[in-house]
């Protein structure tokens, strides 16, 4: 994992956790959204959250698409988020 991924994933990570309160004993990068309780509705909300952060735009599925934050922080690098 290059080391922009890995820093949006931790912020993903962060967000999860202080935000959204999931149990930091229980989220990981590769932890999936689903397992954890993050329903459609929630994402959609980390979504506009994440487009705040990072300044580029996050597709309301998108997240829902990538299943993880490691995987959602691939998609969202390849969009340009860089941090």
């Amino acid at each position: 994992m290059s080391e922009n991924i890995s820093r949006v994933a931790d912020i993903i990570l962060d967000m999860m956790v202080n935000k959204y309160e999931a149990s930091p004993d229980d989220v990981s990068a590769d932890s999936e959204f689903e397992s954890l309780g993050f329903d459609s509705l929630v994402l959609v909300e980390m979504a506009v959250d994440l487009s705040r952060e990072l300044g580029i735009d996050v597709e309301d599925d998108e997240l829902n698409q990538a299943g993880s934050p490691s995987k959602a922080a691939e998609m969202l690098v390849s969009k340009g988020a860089l941090v």
